[in-house]
């Protein structure tokens, strides 16, 4: 071999050394498949239990509630706020006599109640497996909104003026919860919460009457999620 040659090949291969370490160097450093988008606009679907109910004074507490919630992923944060609607009613028989009549007369009580309320809330990614694809996150959120119920009888026998309602009704809600969350896709996950609830259920009434009360509960609630980011 000529001895001008010698430099020019070993030039070359060690461009082909560095070239191949780079090539494998990148093929190490790929992104495992599956894993979760970086950041995006966030939907997240939801339905929650709150299992711990005491008696008909927390009515205006329903034990399921739908949520859907609006938001944006960031890296391990997704922020947003979710709107909760629950509206559900109760049906009693009863009987009356008939003033007019005397006459015993079959008829229905029922109590129709709903719930809206609207919650800011925040998760945090607190561990996540290596593929990233696996989440131990937190969660915490307050809202608030309004409840209302309405009694109607039927047939209603003795009818009664409706009076003028001008009583404020608010519910305020906290939630704080670990969770763990599973992508299945990129840009889909599920995921299961379990964490403690607060609820208040406030009437305030206006200045001419001192009816006003304010109602409590804290119990343990549990959250299934579907989890979209785009």
């Amino acid at each position: 071999m000529p001895t001008k040659l010698r430099p020019l090949l070993a030039l070359v291969a060690s461009l082909s050394a560095v070239l191949t370490a780079e090539v494998a160097a990148a093929q190490t450093s790929a992104e495992p498949e599956g894993r979760p988008v970086h950041s995006g606009f966030a939907l997240q679907t939801s339905l929650v239990s709150t299992p711990l109910m005491v008696g008909n004074d927390f009515s205006g507490f329903p034990s399921f509630e739908g949520g859907l919630a609006f938001g944006y992923k960031y890296d391990r944060f997704v922020f947003g706020i979710g709107f909760d609607f629950s509206n559900w009613s109760e049906a009693e028989d009863f009987r009356v006599t008939d003033p007019n009549t005397g006459n015993e007369v079959l008829g229905e009580r029922t109590t129709t109640s709903y719930s809206f309320i609207v919650a800011p809330e925040l998760q945090v990614a607190l561990a996540r497996s290596a593929d990233r694809r696996a989440e131990l996150f937190g969660a915490v959120s307050i809202g608030l909104g309004t409840w209302d119920s309405v009694t109607t009888v039927d047939p209603d026998i003795n009818p009664q003026p409706v009076p003028l309602d001008d009583v404020l009704r608010l519910r305020v809600r906290w939630r704080v919860a670990p969770g763990v969350r599973y992508w299945v896709h990129p840009h889909v996950a599920m995921s299961l919460v379990t964490g403690i609830s607060g609820n208040y259920r406030i009437l305030d009434p206006d200045s001419s009457t001192d009816n006003g009360e304010t109602l409590g509960l804290t119990a343990l609630y549990t959250q299934i999620g579907l989890l979209g980011v785009f």
